[in-house]
Order: structure tokens, then sequence, then C-alpha cells
């Protein structure tokens, strides 16, 4: 394993001991493998938790959270050659599409390989500092894993120990509230004993901790909980992340993308195994011959950048020709390898492996949290200097300040819906889109963009995703409003 860099890992079966036989059954099994014969040494439970990481392929890059992010305003008409997007886009996914099966299970998995590694922490035999990092590494994948399914779905069960028996994989939904609170519980620990420094590239440290804890804080401020005392709370942690001297925003916006380690600006990235799986953006962003691309930038997103905005003139391709000097629909940049394009590469192409990193955290979005919060709490007069930070970055001619001018004199509520319009232009693509649509409660934008193109009408019930039907049939748990 590389000393330096952490990618994705898949983690070897030692988490089958999690779960015990009813006694009825009389089954021996034969597979099994015990704690006791897993954590042998010391460097074990390092690798059990280096383990927990291979969860985050199910959340940052999967498809479902490319059908969760095309599911906002910000995208086109997908493919209908795409397994499921279509109906999804239209505002009618099925509970039981593998893409809804996969956003529960995924985080699941985190979770219960989180809490394998902490309920046997206790018999590392490792230093107190040692075993405290690793505890606080776990619990923050676990948070990280809460905060996906608690967005996303609203109340949901609250597993932090490992299950001794079928029946208590039968856990009742948790209010949100509560969930929220062992989020704050299990990040407030990991900032408190994270190292300084990562251990290896792609693993968490502390101010990975306490850039979460400032998107968690801004989360709870809005909707559907409306804390609004968090909005403190989240510009402080943003702040601390800013002022920290630890990272720098990028001059070159083009820059912080089409990598394969992290860059000043990264806060946390997953990384990929060269030659190894990869990054599956590409494949469903790009428009040439045989792809099926999802993710497809709407006509008003693109005619709503300003002038000179590079966020737009690299970000999204619009005239770009193939071999044969067909010109291509548009498409999103930022993850599309344009060599592969050139080269003539089709979706059935060998070669066709991306490494590039996947942000989860990165800068800019501290910048924008502490302009939105900063905005809630006091008005704009001070949030100015942290937003026209990003946009000065954008521009493509620095030295033109027509080139995505800078914010002045805009009204509490005319700066809050620029901040909000900022987050979209900047991270797309990144998995926040439908996050922020839900706590700044604008859904209805869709309607308004799409209309008569939906099958159902956008309502209340698109504040949440559908539960999984494996997951109400096993464990008899309500279903969301249905769409």
């Amino acid at each position: 394993m590389n000393t330096h860099t952490i990618k994705t890992f898949v983690l070897f079966a030692m988490l089958v001991s999690a779960f015990s036989c009813k006694k009825d059954l009389k089954e021996v099994p034969k597979t099994f493998i015990s704690p006791s014969a897993y954590f042998t040494n010391p460097k074990s439970f390092d690798q059990a938790v280096i383990g927990i990481y291979s969860g985050l392929s199910g959340l940052e890059n999967s498809n479902t959270n490319m059908l969760l992010e095309m599911c906002t305003d910000i995208y086109g008409t997908p493919s209908p050659l795409f397994e499921q997007a279509l109906p999804t886009y239209q505002n009618a996914p099925a509970y039981f599409y593998y893409n809804t099966r996969l956003a529960w299970s995924g985080a699941y998995t985190i979770i219960k390989n989180a809490n394998f590694v902490i309920a046997n922490l206790p018999s590392s035999l490792l230093s107190s500092t040692q075993n405290n990092a690793l505890l606080a590494e776990a619990k923050f994948l676990r948070a990280y894993a809460f905060f996906y399914l608690v967005q996303l779905y609203g109340d949901v069960p609250l597993p932090l120990k490992l299950p001794s028996n079928y029946i208590d994989l039968k856990m009742p939904r948790t209010p949100q509230a509560e969930v929220y609170k062992q989020i704050l519980d299990d990040l407030t620990y990991a900032e408190a004993n994270l190292p300084d420094v990562a251990i290896q590239q792609g693993r968490v440290y502390k101010l990975v901790a306490t850039a979460l804890l400032a998107k968690v804080y801004l989360t709870m401020a809005g909707n559907p909980l409306k804390q609004t005392q968090y909005y403190s709370n989240a510009r402080d942690k943003a702040l601390a992340v800013i002022n920290s001297g630890k990272f720098a925003l990028l001059n070159d916006y083009s820059t912080i993308f089409h990598n394969t380690a992290y860059t000043s600006e990264s806060i946390w990235e997953q990384l990929f195994v060269p030659t190894t799986g990869g990054n599956p953006m590409y494949a469903i962003c790009v428009t040439a011959n045989s792809f099926k691309p999802i993710l497809l930038p709407s006509t008003w997103f693109i005619n709503s950048f300003s002038k000179g905005d590079q966020r737009k003139e690299w970000g999204i391709q619009l005239a770009y020709k193939d071999p044969s000097n067909n010109t291509l629909a548009p498409f999103f940049q930022k993850f599309v390898n344009n060599a592969y394009i050139d080269a003539g590469y089709t979706s059935y192409s060998g070669a066709l492996i991306i490494n590039y990193t996947m942000p989860i955290l990165r800068l800019a979005e501290m910048y924008l949290i502490a302009a939105e919060a900063e905005n809630e709490l006091n008005g704009p007069t001070n949030a100015y200097q942290y937003i026209n930070k990003i946009r000065w970055r954008a521009r493509v001619n620095k030295s033109d300040p027509t080139n995505v001018p800078d914010l002045a004199g805009l009204s509490q509520s005319d700066f809050r819906l620029a901040v909000w319009m900022e987050r979209k232009w900047e991270l797309c693509l990144e998995g926040s889109s439908w996050f922020d649509m839900k706590r700044s409660n604008t859904f209805s934008n869709i309607q308004t963009l799409r209309g008569s193109g939906l099958i159902n009408p956008i309502g209340p019930y698109n504040q949440t995703w559908l539960i999984p039907d494996n997951e109400i049939i096993n464990n008899n748990i309500p279903q969301n409003p249905a769409y």
C-alpha cells in the first residue's frame, strides 16, 4: 500500500462476526472469522479502519448519487438509454430501483463497519492516543454516513452497536433531530481526537471534521429543522478551516479537477487506484457516441453564468468536436478526459478508466458556507468578502472586473439567492445539489423549469427519498410519502 495515498479499499471479510445465527436454525457457519482471530495485532485495527472507506464509493460516485444529483434544477434531460434515469428525472422514481436500494445499503454498510471497529477497539492494546485517533476516524465515517441518510430520508434507524441477533436488526426509525445530535456527537469527538495531519492522503484528519461540522450546522439551520441558531456555528467552523493556513484556493478553476492527488484546495477527496475501477463520472457526463449521459447541463443553467466565468468557459464544453468532426451535445468537463474523446474511445473501450479524484470537501465550499451563514446572521455587509473571493477566482480574465463582477448592494434576501446560485455554479456534479435544494426548500424550481415534462408534479414528498422496498419488508418500518 502506498504510504502517502489511500485509495478505494474492499473490506476483507471481517464483518461476518457481526451477526450470530438464531439458535433454532442450528447452523454452523463455515467461513466465520471472529474478532479475536482478525484482530491479532495493533496494525489490524488500522487496517479495519481503512476498510470502512470502501463504502464511500457507494455514496460519492455511485449511480445512486448520480441520479440524486440529476433530480435538481441544474440538469437537462438524460439519455433514455440509461436504466431508470428518465423516470427519475421526470419525478417518478420507484422504491424498487437499484439506485434507491444502494443509497440505503451503502450508507448502512459504512455504519456497520464503523460500529464493528468501535466495538472492538477497547481490546486493541494500542496507546490511548492511537486508540482515540482510530476511534475518532471510525466515528467520523459513521457520522458522515448518518448525515447522508438523514438528509435523504428524514427519520432513519440509528444503530450504534453491533446486533447480537436477528431481532436487533429490526430497528425503528429515529426522529431526525436525534440523528443529527448523534452526528454532532461523533464529529465533535472526531475533531478533538483526529490527528492534525492525515496518516495517508485520503484518510480524514482534524480539519476534515471541522469542515464537515460547518456543513452539518448549515444544514441544520435550514429546512426542515430550521434551527437557525446553528448559523453561527456553521460560520465559525468554516472560518476555522479558511483561517487555518492549511489550504489555499487555486487561481485557475480548471486546475481543481483532472487530478489524481490532492491540491492546495483539497480538504477531503476520494482517490482511485490507477488502472483499477476509477471515477465513473466520465461515462455519465460525456456526450460522445455510444455513451448514455445522465448529468447534462440544462439550457437555463448554461445561460445563467456571468460573462467571463471559467466555470462555464472551461467547465461546460458547448461545441466540442469528435474525431469525425461531429459537434457533440454540451457536456460538463469536470470529470471528462477530452483525450479519450479525441482518440475516439467508445463506452465499450477497455481503456476507459478515469482516475481523477472526487472532491468531497474543498476550500471553496467553506467560503460559500461562511458567506451564507454570515448573511443570515448579520446581512451581507461582511459576507461579500467570502463570496467575492470565489467569484474572483472564477474570472477568465482576473484583471477585468466585468468578468464575474463582485457582488454589492444586495438585500439580505437577494444575497441569500445569490449564494445559493453560486453554489450551483461552483459545486455542480459534486453531490451537493439535491441536498442544497432540500435545505433551501427550492424544489419548486424544478416544477417551473420542467412543468409538463414531469410525470408527477413537484410536492412536499420531494423533501425525502423513497425507502427501498426490501427495507420496508424486512424491517417493518413506514415508507416515506410516495411520489
